[in-house]
């Protein structure tokens, strides 16, 4: 297979895009897309992380993120690349489909492909440094680890490593999806005590399986 450039969402690989409509739950909150709780990073002042949240679009959120009206935290050069790592790690395991399509990528080289971005992109001619392609595929290989065959749906305590099983504002939103989704893959497992060794309950999600 050849090298994997993406940059628009109706791409092949467009859902690896940032602006892809996948939400992510992250710091208690429920954020419609990666793009959205990136930019939001970006600020300290609760205000503006809100109205971040809040948009409609992920590129009103990336506007915004941009607007140096609002003061930017004097650390984010240095934090920058982790709040994106820490973003992507929880967008392919809180999407099954999503971290099946990662997984299926084997080791291609991923390059977001865009002349309008020489750090997190390739810069279009290739001499960009690439940085959200090399985030994937360091999510790739941390995925590989967890378990590398793709079909698994993880269960939520590592999918959704903040949440406790009675946390009824996440069950009411994002999780309930995702319960929905795990549960039909654990009822159709022949040999449930394999998929129980490989992902033990923690002491917060116990009696979970029963």
């Amino acid at each position: 297979m050849e090298d994997i450039r993406f940059y628009k969402i109706n791409d092949e690989y467009g859902d690896f895009s940032n602006f892809a409509p996948f939400s992510i739950f992250l710091e208690g909150n429920s954020w419609p897309t990666v793009e959205h709780y990136f930019q939001s990073c970006k600020f300290e002042d609760p205000a503006i992380k809100e109205k971040i949240k809040s948009f409609s679009s992920p590129m009103k959120a990336a506007k915004e993120g941009r607007n140096r009206k609002n003061t930017l935290r004097a650390d984010w050069e240095i934090v920058k690349d982790n709040i994106m790592l820490r973003s992507l790690r929880v967008k392919f395991k809180q999407h099954p489909n999503l971290r099946k399509k990662l997984l299926l990528t084997d080791n291609v080289k991923i390059i977001e492909h865009t002349k309008n971005d020489s750090y997190w992109g390739d810069g279009g001619n290739g001499n960009g440094k690439n940085m959200l392609g090399s985030l994937l595929m360091k999510v790739r290989d941390e995925l590989r680890i967890i378990n590398n065959d793709p079909n698994i749906v993880l269960p939520p305590w590592i999918a959704f490593p903040e949440i406790d099983q009675h946390d009824m504002f996440w069950r009411m939103g994002l999780g309930e999806n995702y319960i929905s989704t795990w549960s039909r893959y654990y009822l159709s497992m022949e040999n449930k005590s394999d998929y129980h060794k490989t992902f033990p309950e923690p002491e917060n999600w116990k009696d979970f399986f029963e």
